[in-house]
């Protein structure tokens, strides 16, 4: 099952435990998990005009918080998403926020940023009491609950990953400085 649907699945899960869902992805990740929605009954158009559902544009509402193309202004996305939630919360009991503006800043080469971005979406989901799936082309789903520890994913699996290619090489040299128990034997070059 790719990541689109992983979380098409669970964005159908909680529409029909009757939950709020913001979807913040791009437009063609978001026809993905309209069309895929729509193959389980669903109205789409129904669910959002209740405001069960809000589809919002990764790049566009990325650009709203990144500063001199660079620095991700927390403190905006903070009140935006925040006051999105909250608006969702009037109506539903819980909400899920879906993240897909991670993978654009890793794509774009903004590491740092997105560790950023990453941490300050889980704080604002333990700030309002909801979910967030993080999710990027490279890497697994990333759930983030309110009641969950805030190591940044990104984080650890950047470090799992140089901590397996210094394992690799640790055993690659290990096997490299064993004596070798054969025999070499002649060999004479053909004339």
């Amino acid at each position: 099952m790719n990541n689109i649907s992983y979380i098409t699945q669970r964005v159908k899960d909680d529409l029909a435990n009757n939950q709020a869902v913001i979807v913040i992805v791009q437009a063609k990740q978001r026809k993905q998990i309209t069309e895929e929605l729509s193959t389980y009954n669903f109205d789409i158009e129904e669910v959002k005009n209740k405001g069960q559902i809000k589809f919002l544009d990764a790049g566009l509402f990325l650009s709203n918080f990144i500063l001199d193309n660079e620095r991700l202004d927390t403190q905006s996305l903070n009140t935006y998403l925040s006051h999105t939630i909250k608006n969702s919360k009037l109506y539903f009991d819980h909400v899920l926020v879906i993240d897909g503006m991670m993978d654009l800043l890793l794509k774009r080469g903004k590491h740092e940023s997105a560790v950023l971005l990453e941490k300050r979406l889980h704080d604002i989901a333990s700030q309002q009491e909801s979910s967030v799936f993080i999710f990027d082309s490279g890497i697994p789903v990333v759930v983030v609950c309110a009641e969950e520890n805030s190591e940044s994913s990104i984080r650890t699996a950047i470090e799992n990953s140089v901590m397996n290619g210094l394992e690799t090489a640790g055993n690659t040299l290990e096997n490299l400085a064993k004596p070798s128990t054969t025999e070499l034997k002649s060999f004479s070059s053909p004339i």
